[in-house]
């Protein structure tokens, strides 16, 4: 009968070992990269090559909510409440963001002092909104308002403001024409898509949607681009954290 040496078991559960030790680190790599995150966030308004998320989608309106509170109330506690929504957003959702950010007020034409949801980013337990604000220096800035989710990705809580202090356009009114007529009236709804069109590059046209869809189409038309053009995706804020100019 052959005989096997004790060397050659001990080799033998030493490349055992070896192996086993490594496919040990290679789950634990595997790991770490799904808990950071390796998937782009989701972002609203919709962003070329970005994957989107809807208004109405769970927990999109509760971490607008709260950052646009959250950055008011750090900001301009003592002045009313006037916002401005992105255009991606249905009439069932955008009833859910009116009731949420009651008792404030949603911006009409010709509204100062506006403040504007620019774009919501959520990458897991993180999230980051950017919002176009009045500063005291007179004209309007962004603020990103970071936010930490609990466990599973819900109730997200802000975590701090970074101030870009590059002044940025007055805001226009991006609300669902439906929104813009029962709020402000029917001439400011009319002149608003009167403007809208005026808006229009050559060869585009408002498209229409039969559920109430803004962005383009619906209640809240907007500029649809002709199919050989490329729409630029809208730039996240850059430059340095500072103290608000308020």
């Amino acid at each position: 009968m052959a005989t096997i040496s004790t060397d050659r078991i001990s080799t033998a559960h030493d490349g055992l070992r070896a192996f086993t030790r490594t496919l040990s680190i290679g789950m634990a790599a595997a790991s770490v990269m799904l808990v950071s995150g390796c998937s782009a966030p989701r972002t609203w308004p919709s962003v070329s090559g970005s994957p989107g998320i809807s208004a109405d989608t769970p927990p999109l309106p509760q971490v607008v909510v709260s950052a646009l509170k959250y950055a008011h109330q750090e900001i301009a506690k003592d002045t009313p409440l006037v916002y401005n929504l992105p255009a991606e957003i249905n009439l069932a959702a955008w009833k859910t963001f009116e009731r949420d950010l009651t008792p404030a007020k949603a911006m009409c034409p010709g509204d100062t002092h506006v403040w504007t949801v620019r774009q919501a980013r959520i990458d897991g337990s993180k999230a980051q909104v950017d919002i176009e604000y009045p500063s005291r220096d007179g004209f309007y800035q962004t603020v990103t308002v970071h936010m930490q989710g609990a466990t599973g990705g819900f109730d997200y809580k802000p975590a701090f403001l970074q101030y870009w202090k590059v002044p940025v356009k007055d805001p226009v009114c991006q609300q669902p024409l439906a929104v813009v007529e029962r709020l402000c009236g029917a001439a400011a709804a009319e002149a608003l898509r009167a403007q809208r069109v005026a808006a229009l590059p050559p060869g585009a046209v408002l498209s229409t949607a039969p559920d109430g869809i803004s962005g383009p189409g619906g209640m809240n038309p907007q500029p649809v681009a002709p199919a050989n053009s490329a729409v630029p995706p809208k730039a996240v804020p850059a430059g340095a954290a500072e103290e608000p100019s308020k």
